[in-house]
């Protein structure tokens, strides 16, 4: 998201969580905000949205085959959260298990897939569509789907990483907004979302 607001630049920081998901703080008016919708959801900015950048995911390996000359930045951790923190959360998400905390934060939970089902979920005006990623690999790693009467192309690399592409255009800039997401943090940023493959009626 960029981080301005009428202009001005706003800095933001992680103040808690609210329903399983980060809730954002901004330095300037303290305003909270939605860490995936880019909304402010409460205080003196409420009803205002940043604007959002649509970025891929990749390994650090993969990076480095694409760009060979690309430098890394490492932030210095602290000796607690390196060798404890940090192999805790990796176990946790790996295995799709709810931190402590996270799970009581929920306020409602859509059971129409499981909490920690990993996938694609892609948004726009008109539709917010969940792609399970295990559904994705089970088609070869390739779907072909249609997004508000465009062809679209939803896919998983041999890392796990999505991609997705309009099929009636080359323009690199003309993607839908897509997340990499946890079904839970998907259901619920977008109630009544729909499922791929699932009957609407």
């Amino acid at each position: 998201m960029v981080p301005l607001i009428d202009g001005e630049e706003h800095h933001f920081f992680c103040v808690g969580v609210y329903n399983g998901l980060a809730v954002l703080m901004d330095r300037e008016t303290r305003s909270y905000w939605n860490h995936i919708t880019g909304e402010c959801v409460h205080g003196p900015l409420k009803g205002e949205k940043m604007e959002m950048l649509l970025l891929g995911q990749m390994t650090a390996g993969q990076a480095l085959d694409q760009w060979p000359d690309l430098q890394l930045a490492l932030s210095k951790q602290p000796p607690f959260r390196r060798f404890v923190l940090q192999p805790l959360m990796n176990f946790f998400g790996r295995f799709g298990i709810y931190p402590p905390g996270f799970k009581g934060t929920i306020i409602k939970r859509d059971r129409r897939l499981p909490d920690m089902k990993s996938g694609v979920g892609i948004m726009t005006s008109q539709v917010q569509r969940f792609y399970p990623i295990n559904v994705i690999e089970q088609a070869g790693g390739e779907l072909r789907d249609t997004l508000v009467g465009r062809p679209v192309v939803i896919s998983v690399d041999e890392d796990g990483f999505p991609e997705v592409h309009y099929e009636d255009t080359e323009d690199p800039q003309d993607v839908p907004q897509h997340l990499f997401t946890r079904w839970y943090g998907f259901a619920l940023t977008y109630p009544n979302c729909e499922i791929y493959g699932e009957d609407p009626s």
